[in-house]
């Protein structure tokens, strides 16, 4: 899906490694979902009920599970979401009103956030409609943020498709990223990396200075394709719910509702976060990562 596209125009892509990383110091680590109550394409769309839970729960709980953030928080404009939003675990910043119209940019939300919570060394961007986050993924995000020295990091999804844009004067279509006299086998090549807007880690002085996501130095965090996925339509969410059962996060001791009907009223709403086991349970998260709070703790304290 691509992301609600950056309304910033970096100033400094190639730049010495982030000052964050230097010395022993921790870094502090804030995530913000942005939740507005208005949805052009799907009403409510970011509490409609995905698989027996709202939509922001499926963040929440990855972000939370992580063990990587000091805070978690559900910046939105809307009642009823700011009540799921507690609910699921998550803090709730009250944005202003103009950072939360239909043409208002992500980026006036994040910076409506900062202003209001400057105390961050780092900040994560959390798209809620990205469902298929998963714990393991902000840990090696922020691994590769860590190991590269970053100023910030992208997401982006591996994906084997030959691109083609068409001329509007004439008429004529070429080929944007191979050449169809020596058309490659997908065993043969790389494939191209798209963003899928999933989350975004950004640093303190990069957000100040640009008041963009991206800057600066960087890094990137490849996802699964299945991440790469569109929420506009029933039919979208159709197909997201039924991958959500398969690749989408469940905390220790969640129970998977039966059937795939998603329809208002369907199915028991199901939140999360007043049952969640906390970053001891994190240890085990049944998905291979092996890192635990100690991993966890080390990882950001360890020298790159």
């Amino acid at each position: 899906r691509p992301p609600a596209f950056l309304v910033c125009s970096p100033k400094t892509m190639a730049a010495p490694a982030s000052p964050v990383f230097d010395g022993d110091v921790v870094p502090r680590i804030v995530a913000v979902i942005p939740a507005r109550g208005g949805s052009v394409s799907v009403p409510r769309k970011n509490i409609k009920i995905l698989q027996g839970r709202p939509l922001i729960d499926w963040v929440i709980q990855a972000a939370e599970y992580s063990g990587i953030f000091d805070e978690v928080w559900v910046s939105t404009d809307d009642d009823e979401i700011h009540m799921i939003a507690k609910k699921c675990g998550a803090k709730v910043h009250r944005r202003s009103p103009h950072t939360a119209t239909n043409t208002a940019s992500t980026e006036s939300a994040l910076v409506d956030f900062v202003k209001a919570h400057p105390n961050y060394d780092v900040l994560c961007l959390v798209q809620a409609t990205s469902p298929l986050i998963t714990p393991l993924d902000f840990q090696k995000g922020w691994d590769a943020m860590r190991r590269a020295k970053a100023d910030s990091l992208v997401t982006c999804v591996r994906a084997h498709r030959f691109l083609w844009s068409v001329d509007k004067r004439s008429g004529v279509a070429r080929a944007v990223n191979y050449d169809p006299a020596k058309r490659p086998r997908r065993q043969d090549w790389d494939g191209e990396l798209i963003e899928n807007g999933a989350f975004y880690f950004t640093t303190k002085e990069v957000m100040e200075r640009e008041e963009c996501r991206l800057g600066g130095r960087v890094a990137l965090h490849e996802m699964e394709e299945h991440t790469f996925a569109e929420l506009d339509s029933p039919t979208d969410w159709q197909i997201v719910a039924n991958m959500a059962m398969i690749h989408g996060f469940w905390p220790p001791g969640s129970v998977k509702p039966e059937g795939t009907d998603e329809s208002p009223g369907s199915a028991e709403v199901t939140i999360l976060g007043d049952s969640k086991l906390g970053l001891a349970a994190a240890a085990g998260l049944g998905m291979g990562v092996g890192l635990g709070v100690a991993g966890v703790a080390g990882l950001l304290a360890a020298p790159a």
